[in-house]
């Protein structure tokens, strides 16, 4: 690759903007791992501190993805995520054309603690089921979510989560309650060592956290979520109402 040590651009600022014309040129694809530093010192002729560097400036600026214990990738396509929809992961995947699989890590029965509580306008203390689950697209997780139901509510609702079956289907078919609208609040923190771990993302990398609190047609909350997912991986959108 012909770089130019007589510009007063920097080396790692060339073989940025080269990477990035051959991830635009469809030479490297979206999810496609990109050489190792070691071959990129072997193609530019430069040392591994300055590959590091431009490889530095391409994830920050949400270009290319590092995977631990894999390796840095192309970032994906971006998802779409209308912040408005009432659907859940399931029906998200569906309208992506994707069959859905998410991973439960917890389902456990715990006592509501006083935010939850507060949220689902139910008594401190009784019983909820606490779900924590992994949702993946293309078999690499893209939403980490920690959900609370009042069992009060939906009773014996624990015992039929299914791994791969919609939980707002499971609601509708026997519990006959829909979830019309929504509540988000939503803020960008950085990953903890835990979170990246999950999402297979770097430490501190920024995440969407979207708190969720779900309504049926009486204007009464059905469940209280908090999802993560990456900020380079999703995009949040709003349609204007007709």
């Amino acid at each position: 690759m012909n770089l130019n040590p007589s510009t007063p651009q920097p080396l790692y600022m060339q073989i940025r903007q080269m990477l990035k014309n051959d991830i635009q040129q469809g030479r490297y694809k979206p999810d496609e791992q990109i050489p190792t530093e070691a071959e990129l010192c072997d193609t530019y002729n430069v040392s591994r501190i300055t590959i590091r560097k431009a490889i530095e400036e391409l994830v920050r600026d949400g270009t290319l993805t590092r995977i631990p214990r894999r390796g840095t990738f192309v970032a994906s396509n971006k998802f779409h995520n209308e912040l408005l929809s009432v659907s859940g992961f399931s029906e998200f995947s569906h309208q992506l054309g994707m069959i859905p699989n998410s991973r439960i890590l917890r389902s456990e029965v715990i006592q509501a603690s006083e935010d939850v509580a507060g949220h689902l306008q139910i008594e401190e203390g009784s019983p909820v089921l606490e779900l924590e689950r992994l949702m993946y697209v293309d078999d690499r997780p893209l939403f980490y979510d920690i959900a609370h139901y009042s069992l009060t509510r939906f009773p014996d609702l624990e015992k039929k989560i299914a791994m791969n079956e919609s939980t707002y289907k499971i609601l509708s078919e026997d519990y006959q309650t829909e979830i019309v609208s929504n509540d988000k609040i939503i803020d960008v923190i950085g990953a903890t060592k835990d979170y990246a771990k999950l999402l297979e993302c770097d430490i501190g990398a920024n995440l969407f956290r979207i708190l969720k609190i779900a309504f049926d047609a009486n204007d009464e909350p059905v469940h209280l979520s908090t999802f993560m997912c990456e900020t380079n991986r999703v995009n949040l959108t709003v349609h204007r109402a007709k």
